[in-house]
């Protein structure tokens, strides 16, 4: 539906006078008049609404007058063939769509008389047709049906040209050709000139007799469903869907999966929309579960294919994730790159696209936004996302900015498997038919989003996708000590590791932060606190008896614009089937080779001095944790007295393990 509808609007924009519409001679005129008489626009209403702000006002006069004051947008074609029944191409009315913009169906007459769709006789989605009724109408003139054909006969093509009435256009019948899938049965090739309007229109021979259902053009070749599979299946409803299962972060691992259900017809066109997506959301979520289950022992946190991420951990204050990768078939961790836009007020806007319709967002709010404000009211971050980002609403040429999307049509929270909470907003595009997805959650700085794009009938599967993503996204946070103080005080949607923190700092006290494995106290005089400290928190994974425990894996404070600044590692043995050089790089830590000697060393314009703070071993002489502590400042700082800060340091660091 949206693809159609954009298809039309481009084809308008760019030529006001539409396809060619000269109609052939080669019917007698009563043929036309039947041909005419018996076809008609499928159309549905335009959307009523539209919750979307823009910087100016849409160029409506870009479109012709006619399509601009119409009510409907016609998508298709469909024609009598008794006095009550019609047929169409089922991609027209697409049973298995099921839009929150798109809900009812219509034909249209060359009066301007509009019908609603009423009962469906007939349908099989992989065939491509449906038979239907209206309601209130009945027709006196109808085509016949013809199930033989002849190879290098004339026929015609007859259906809407692009909204601009019915039209019929003469060609050769040149062959068949099996349906793409299995061979099932085969289709009619024609040389007839069609558009995206013709889709369900029918294909007549010189006497007007309907041979097939017009469903698709390729290369400028008209493909039709013959009739007489459309008569073979009588009055049934048969669904076929073929589909290729995936998750996102699996690439390599997919599953084709058929589904195949029939209806008891006949039934109104809602109430099979209904039934259809119930069913196929059952199977849908079945066959995902089978997908992600099928991965047993090789899915994170499982299995060998797991060791790096439950080591390793990003340093990264984005949101970053972990992904099967390609090259060895093992878990690692994304290091995606962001785009950065600055916004006003000391805003920034910082975007990345992993995947074609999947973006992440981290959102650093402007000076006069508070954090209460992003968390009472979601259009607040995502007008800031807007004001960063430039996504358009385009007729043709003429792009105008998007500034708002609105209301969220939906709101819904989501605790994850590690404790992250989020909240989940739908938003809804009108005019395109689509949806925005938004997964949020608070950082000291503003929010993290992931976010998708889908059209609206797809929502609730996008949903599920996107429930099962968040378990491998990693999060980490940064910010000033007073966004800190705001984000760990009053924050419903704090995540379950950071609810036991105990934070505080001042000029006078220092800094003092509790996280129930570890205690940092720090002095003033070993690093200048105040309010525009920066803090970041790294989290990684650390497995336990009880599972796979998401937890503090490093803690950074630093001075502003100076080179003046701490880091503590909680570092986790390795697992001795990780590669080598992870092995190598921990007994190294744990034999306290440089930098962890202790001894201060210049680098990059600055001091620095690191040791290991505790070791927490099983046996005496096997290690299972640590905890390193990395000093900095700028310039040439005596050795004494890096020494001196060092262990002053050190001695306001409590290990509770």
């Amino acid at each position: 539906m949206k693809k159609l509808l954009i298809l039309l609007l481009a084809g308008f924009v760019a030529c006001a006078t539409g396809a060619n519409t000269t109609q052939t001679k080669s019917l007698s005129k009563d043929l036309k008049n039947l041909v005419n008489e018996s076809c008609f626009e499928v159309v549905v209403n335009k959307p009523e609404k539209d919750t979307l702000t823009y910087e100016k006002e849409l160029p409506w006069h870009l479109i012709p007058y006619n399509i601009r004051v119409d009510k409907y947008y016609s998508i298709g074609t469909a024609f009598a063939i008794s006095p009550t029944e019609l047929l169409t191409a089922f991609h027209v009315l697409d049973l298995k769509t099921d839009s929150l913009i798109y809900k009812d169906f219509y034909i249209r007459d060359s009066q301007g008389n509009v019908y609603e769709v009423d009962k469906i006789l007939a349908f099989d989605s992989h065939r491509d047709f449906i038979r239907f009724t209206v309601k209130n109408k009945t027709f006196a003139k109808y085509l016949k049906l013809k199930e033989n054909y002849t190879i290098g006969e004339s026929v015609f093509a007859v259906g809407n040209a692009y909204g601009e009435g019915i039209v019929m256009r003469q060609g050769e019948l040149i062959g068949t050709y099996p349906e793409p899938e299995d061979g099932k049965f085969n289709l009619l090739k024609s040389s007839s000139d069609v558009n995206f309007g013709n889709s369900g229109g029918p294909l007549i021979d010189n006497q007007a007799n309907c041979i097939g259902i017009v469903i698709q053009r390729k290369d400028n070749i008209a493909y039709s469903l013959p009739v007489a599979e459309v008569l073979k299946i009588g009055n049934r409803g048969i669904f076929h869907v073929r589909m290729n299962f995936g998750f996102t972060l699996l690439p390599e691992k997919t599953m084709v999966k058929d589904f195949d259900d029939e209806l008891s017809l006949p039934k109104g066109y809602k109430e099979i929309k209904k039934l259809f997506n119930e069913r196929f959301k059952k199977f849908y979520v079945s066959t995902m579960d089978e997908l992600l289950k099928g991965q047993g022992r090789g899915m994170f946190p499982e299995g060998e294919e797991s060791l790096i991420p439950l080591f390793d951990f990003t340093d990264s204050y984005f949101l970053q994730v972990n992904y099967l990768s390609k090259d060895n078939n093992k878990w690692t961790i994304s290091n995606i790159e962001y785009k950065e836009t600055k916004i006003h007020g000391n805003g920034v806007i910082r975007m990345a696209n992993p995947d074609k319709r999947l973006l992440f967002i981290d959102i650093s709010r402007p000076d006069d936004v508070s954090l209460q404000d992003m968390l009472k009211d979601p259009k607040v971050g995502m007008k800031l996302v807007l004001e960063g980002q430039s996504i358009t609403r385009d007729f043709g040429d003429v792009k105008t900015r998007i500034l708002s999307l609105g209301d969220p049509l939906a709101v819904e929270y989501h605790t994850d498997t590690y404790g992250r909470k989020w909240r989940l907003c739908t938003w809804v595009l009108e005019y395109s038919d689509e949806a925005v997805i938004s997964c949020s959650t608070p950082t000291p700085e503003g929010m993290s989003a992931v976010v998708f794009v889908c059209e609206t009938s797809e929502i609730e599967f996008w949903k599920y996708d996107a429930l099962k993503l968040l378990d491998y996204v990693q999060i980490s946070y940064y910010g000033r000590l007073k966004d800190w103080k705001e984000f760990l005080t009053g924050n419903t949607l704090l995540p379950k590791a950071l609810s036991g923190v105990k934070f505080d700092y001042s000029v006078q006290r220092g800094f003092q932060f509790g996280a129930g494995m570890f205690s940092i106290s720090a002095t003033n005089d070993v690093i200048a606190i105040n309010d525009d400290v920066r803090m970041g928190i790294n989290f990684g994974y650390i497995k336990q008896a009880t599972g796979t425990e998401w937890a503090i894996r490093r803690v950074m404070l630093s001075e502003y614009q100076k080179d003046n600044y701490f880091v503590l590692v909680n570092w986790v043995a390795p697992d001795t089937r990780l590669p080598k050089d992870y092995i190598n790089y921990w007994e190294s830590i744990v034999n306290a080779e440089h930098p962890y000697t202790m001894k201060p060393f210049t680098s990059d314009n600055s001091t620095k001095i690191a040791a290991v703070v505790k070791k927490i071993q099983e046996k005496p002489e096997k290690v299972k944790k640590l905890y390193t502590l990395f000093l900095g400042k700028a310039g040439k700082v005596e050795e004494d007295r890096m020494i001196q800060d060092f262990k002053k340091l050190m001695n306001g660091i409590v290990i509770n393990e």
